[in-house]
């Protein structure tokens, strides 16, 4: 199976520390062969700047790593916290955005966009009435999102979220919610972090009842408490049978790790670091 990381990883640790060309090379013999690549900030040049020309250098950042040997995998689509949905002109905007981001993952060559679900009512809509309305809402807005990604070839990614008092945002509920969409461009990213905050669940059960369903990974881990990313083993999650359950439904897609060394450890240290990274994904997928 290909690993990859936060695109941050590349071009904040890797290439600083090494220059672009070496630290590319590095990267790849670290084990890392794929990026997660991030166009969830709606205030940049990716957004403001005329669609064309964001097109096309974006286009070129693919086109130069894919040269290189690294590939784009997965793209994550706009996010805002705290959550701004909460009016319609507020979800217009999002929706128009998030249209453009998904022409801009088709025109890179990318097939993966990885979404959060709306939020009309908050983080926190669980026993206030508005459950029904938070999940026809998402119906109505990702059917929309679904007419440009099929357009574009892209399939949506719909990912779990850290919030228990969120009527979508279990992993069961986000299942639940793909499976009534009922289309094969609509899939799961399963973030395994997001998923641990909802402790009475496995998270290799819910690979298993995610099935092929399960398009994407974000891999990071915490203490059931806070959505901290940090690096597996740290906290709490069973990674043995997350290992054993992603064989089982014989996943095919990239073990993408959403966190990564500091930059700020130094060369050396940066370096084993980032290869315990790769050695873990591979022992807990039975690889050698």
């Amino acid at each position: 199976m290909k690993i990859g990381i936060e695109y941050g990883a590349l071009i904040n640790g890797y290439e600083k520390k090494w220059g672009k060309e070496e630290g590319r090379k590095k990267f790849l013999e670290t084990g890392f062969s794929c990026v997660d690549f991030s166009l969830a900030q709606t205030e940049g040049w990716t957004y403001n700047s005329p669609e064309d020309s964001a097109k096309k250098a974006l286009r070129e950042i693919f086109d130069d790593l894919k040269k290189e040997g690294i590939e784009i995998s997965q793209i994550h689509g706009p996010w805002r916290y705290p959550p701004k949905d909460y009016t319609e002109a507020d979800r217009c905007e999002r929706l128009e955005k998030m249209k453009r981001s998904i022409r801009m993952c088709g025109h890179m060559g990318c097939k993966r966009w990885v979404i959060h679900p709306i939020m009309p009512f908050g983080t926190e809509d669980v026993g206030t009435g508005n459950e029904e309305k938070t999940w026809e809402m998402n119906k109505t807005f990702m059917s929309e999102l679904l007419k440009t990604a099929k357009e574009e070839n892209v399939l949506i990614c719909f990912e779990n979220m850290p919030f228990p008092n969120l009527s979508l945002a279990s992993p069961e509920s986000i299942l639940k919610f793909v499976e009534e969409m009922d289309d094969d461009s609509f899939r799961i990213c399963l973030d395994t972090g997001h998923a641990n905050i909802f402790p009475e669940i496995s998270l290799g059960d819910v690979v298993r009842h995610m099935g092929d369903k399960l398009e994407a990974l974000h891999v990071h881990d915490n203490d059931e408490k806070d959505d901290r990313h940090w690096i597996p083993s740290i906290g709490t999650i069973d990674w043995e049978d997350f290992g054993k359950a992603l064989t089982e439904i014989d996943f095919k897609g990239v073990f993408s790790y959403e966190t990564e060394i500091s930059e700020a450890v130094p060369v050396g240290a940066y370096e084993l670091m980032n290869k315990a990274l790769v050695l873990f994904a591979k022992e807990i997928l039975g690889e050698k």
